[in-house]
């Protein structure tokens, strides 16, 4: 393993604890979700074959097992929202001291290069997207997986070769997220440097204030200030375009999948 990755996954470690349950709990939670429509399936394919009069007491203790998972799967949702979160948040506030830390010790020749702005974007803006992925990364790797693996099982049970035909588009779907996902990458990292880059032009003209109205130059800094902020939302244009159009496909794919 290399050192990047060491460092990456020591952040997790005063954590662990958490950080294992919320995984627990995703777990947990995915597989409840498959277990509910089989549930259903049951009683609309085996149950009421038989008629609703002899099936009454069956549906009735079938319904409180659906509300008993029902509520698992409500506490597994609200125990991962918080607490996952509240661990992404925790393993934030370590980073931002860290970094802030390191700011401190850093010489008088690096801050001549850097823009104050895109300092302070590094310690709010990027640290968040950071933590985002800590907590929801493996998170939704786990759903994921127990998910599809879970339907993958599934299906074979009912019907092999019908599953087979179901996971045909499955191949594709990967090739065009991994395609698509390359191109997303450099617009996010133009949304960052965009963002710093307006982060920066506002912490010159407030620092400067006194300077600017004392010259008139309100005028001009509104229009170096618009300049940027067109320049990010034309990144985030593409951003969401790309995002429109992964979306899209995919839930076309699934759909597809279904039919």
């Amino acid at each position: 393993m290399s050192a990047k990755w060491r460092k990456f996954l020591s952040y997790y470690r005063p954590y662990m604890k958490g950080f294992i349950a919320d995984m627990c709990f995703a777990l947990i939670g995915a597989a409840t979700s498959l277990v509910i429509p089989l549930i259903i399936r049951y009683i609309t394919g085996t149950v009421l074959s038989d008629g609703f009069a002899h099936a009454g007491q069956t549906i009735a203790w079938l319904f409180a097992l659906m509300l008993l998972l029902l509520l698992i799967e409500f506490f597994c949702n609200y125990f991962i929202a918080y607490v996952g979160h509240m661990v992404g948040a925790r393993m934030e506030y370590d980073l931002r001291n860290e970094l802030f830390t390191h700011y401190q010790k850093l010489s008088f020749r690096f801050y001549d290069d850097q823009k104050v702005g895109s300092l302070m974007s590094r310690v709010t803006n990027d640290l968040f997207e950071i933590t985002e992925l800590y907590h929801h990364g493996p998170e939704d790797l786990m759903i994921s997986a127990i998910k599809l693996l879970g339907s993958l099982v599934i299906l074979c049970l009912i019907n092999v070769p019908l599953a087979i035909v179901a996971l045909v588009p499955v191949p594709f779907m990967i090739v065009f997220a991994s395609i698509l996902n390359r191109k997303m990458k450099r617009t996010f990292k133009k949304n960052r440097e965009r963002i710093a880059e307006i982060n920066t032009r506002m912490e010159d003209s407030l620092s400067g204030i006194r300077v600017v109205k004392s010259f008139t130059g309100e005028d001009m800094e509104i229009h170096k200030f618009t300049e940027g902020n067109d320049l990010f939302l034309m990144s985030k244009k593409d951003n969401y375009r790309y995002m429109a159009i992964y979306h899209a496909v995919l839930w076309a794919s699934t759909g597809l999948i279904t039919v």
